[in-house]
This record gives C-alpha cells, sequence and structure tokens, in this order.
C-alpha cells in the first residue's frame, strides 16, 4: 500500500516527542521548585492548626531532593510517656469520626499541597530531632504498591489499657459519688497501697524490695519498685534451688527493677487507666548497681515482661473492683 511520506515523518516526530517528554517527566528535579516546597510547608502548619492535629503535631522541617520529598512532624511534648499518650489519644479520636486512618490523612495533605506525585512524597515522625538522642517513637509513611503504607517504631515499654464503667461499681450508687469515690487520686491511691502491699513482701534473702515514688499529679502516677527478683524473670537457675533444699542462702537470681507510668482519663461512662511497664534486670552480686549497670528486659525478656504486664493489667483491675 502507498504512504504518504509526509505522514510517516510527522508520525515520527510524534513518537520522539511524546518520548522526550516521558523522559522530561522522569527526570524532573524537584529541587528546582524548593521555595514552592517551603511554602506550602507554612500551608500545611496551618491546616494542622485549623484541624486540631497542631495541638499534638508540628512541622518540623522538609527535605527536597531530587526525586523524593520527605516532610518531618515533631511533637509539642518532650517527654515520651506524654508523646505515647498523645498519639494515641489523636489517632483514637480522629479515626472514630472518620473512615481514614491519621497517617492516612498527614499523607494526603502532604501530597495535595505539594503537588508531587504520591510517590514522591513521604512523611515522617519522631519523638525526637536531637541528634545526641536516639529516636524512641517513629512513623513513617508513604505510597507503595497502590496504597499508602506506615512504618512503626515505638517505645519498648509495655502498654496496658484498662477501662471502668460506673456500673462496674453497683455498690457506689448516684453517679456524684461515683465520681468522688473514684476520682484520680483516689484511684491511684488504691494502686499505689496494691503496689507496696504487693512487693513488699521480701522474696529473697538478704535483699528487700522497695516501692519509690516518681511522680503523682492530677492525671498521672509514676512509682519503681527496686531490689526485686523472681518477679518477671522466674528462671533463678539449677544450683539455686538445690542450695535451698540443702538449708544455704543462696541470692543469685537476677535483681530486677520495674517502672509503672499510670495515667487517669475521665470517661463518659467511667474512666480509664492507660499502664505503661518499663522492666530492667541487674547482677544479684551487687546491692547497689551504678548507673548502666542495668539491661533492659526488652531485649532478652520481652516475651517474659510482656505476659507480666498482662498479669500485673487484671491483678489491677480485680484490686480496684473489690
Amino acid at each position: 500500500m502507498y504512504r504518504n511520506p509526509i505522514y510517516l515523518l510527522f508520525a515520527v516526530f510524534i513518537i520522539i516527542f511524546l518520548s522526550s517528554q516521558a523522559v522530561t517527566a522522569q527526570i524532573e528535579d524537584l529541587r528546582e521548585d524548593a521555595e514552592f516546597f517551603y511554602k506550602q510547608k507554612d500551608i500545611y502548619q496551618r491546616w494542622l492548626d485549623t484541624s486540631g492535629i497542631g495541638k499534638v503535631l508540628h512541622v518540623e522541617t522538609i527535605d527536597v531532593k531530587e526525586q523524593q520529598l520527605s516532610l518531618y512532624l515533631g511533637f509539642a511534648y518532650s517527654d515520651i510517656d506524654s508523646i505515647v499518650r498523645a498519639w494515641e489519644m489523636l489517632k483514637r479520636a480522629f479515626e472514630t469520626e472518620r473512615a481514614i486512618t491519621l497517617e492516612q490523612q498527614l499523607f494526603y495533605k502532604a501530597v495535595n499541597l505539594m503537588e508531587v506525585r504520591q510517590s514522591l512524597v513521604d512523611v515522617q515522625v519522631y519523638d525526637t530531632y536531637d541528634l545526641r538522642k536516639e529516636p524512641l517513637f517513629f512513623r513513617g509513611i508513604y505510597f507503595e504498591g497502590g496504597e499508602v503504607k506506615v512504618e512503626a517504631s515505638n517505645p519498648k515499654s509495655k502498654i496496658r489499657e484498662v477501662e471502668f464503667e460506673a456500673s462496674d461499681f453497683p455498690k457506689r450508687g448516684a453517679e456524684g459519688n461515683f465520681r468522688k469515690d473514684y476520682s484520680a487520686q483516689k484511684v491511684f491511691e488504691i494502686i499505689y497501697q496494691y503496689a507496696q502491699d504487693k512487693y513488699g513482701a521480701q522474696k529473697c534473702p538478704d535483699r528487700k524490695a522497695k516501692v519509690v515514688p516518681l511522680e503523682r499529679s492530677k492525671k498521672t502516677l509514676r512509682f519503681e519498685v527496686v531490689n526485686l527478683c523472681l518477679e518477671v524473670l522466674k528462671d533463678e537457675g539449677v544450683v539455686c534451688p538445690i542450695m535451698r533444699r540443702l538449708g544455704i542462702d543462696c541470692n543469685w537470681a537476677k535483681r530486677e527493677l520495674l517502672t509503672f507510668t499510670i495515667t487517669f482519663t475521665e470517661t463518659t461512662g467511667g474512666f480509664q487507666l492507660n499502664i505503661m511497664l518499663d522492666g530492667k534486670y541487674g547482677s544479684a552480686l551487687y546491692e547497689n548497681i551504678r548507673r548502666g549497670g542495668y539491661m533492659n528486659m526488652e531485649f532478652d525478656f520481652d516475651e517474659e515482661l510482656d505476659r507480666y504486664a498482662d498479669q500485673f493489667k487484671e491483678e489491677l483491675r480485680a484490686e480496684i473492683l473489690k
């Protein structure tokens, strides 16, 4: 069949033009629009503030690379306990009223404002930007495989929640009496006394466990238990039990340190306790372990600490309901 060479030449031109456009799109350098992105960063902060999220999160900085734009968010708090609680409360409140997750919303808004393909954007949230400290909390939000994905890293503390309804305390009668009898301070008194009773009994020879108060505010109770043994780590080896049967004292079991951070939140029908447990252990050969002499249980005894957190939660629930 006869073909007009002009048409063929035009077709070749179109193919070359479209190919060059595709190549240009693929090698687009985001750094050329850095000024625009920095302006949008400020608009993103305004959105955080107007949406209410800004009470917890703020824009820390933005990083523009050739083919990647990263938005870094930080917290309005400095201590990790407050950061974890604030994130959980924000996420719960947000997702109760919406069909998407908090992480999705943070990502979608960044893509929308920056006007960049979603595959080139990521949002990262850290508890600290101090290079001298290792981040304990991290959320990395990005788009891959046709969906928003989240990489998460949390502090190693074991966190448990316990909820109570007024109906759980039928003997307390009217709502007013319940609120008075189970205020934060009254509940904290119950918990602290329970801890003293539970951990005050000596379990190892020549070692006296002690409950040490750290903080007691309107909504937070913190205390640590020192000189424990066989509480979380039940295994004391093979030799110790044999020596005890022979009437010889043995104090080889690891020395344990437990730190509890408990917060109180009043709910519509009652209240909720958030229990954060950190566990450490050290040598039983030294009565006073120096700073740095303890090791985190999460590294070597994570399952044991996890089971203990569940056990403590149920024991505490039973104690409060007595």
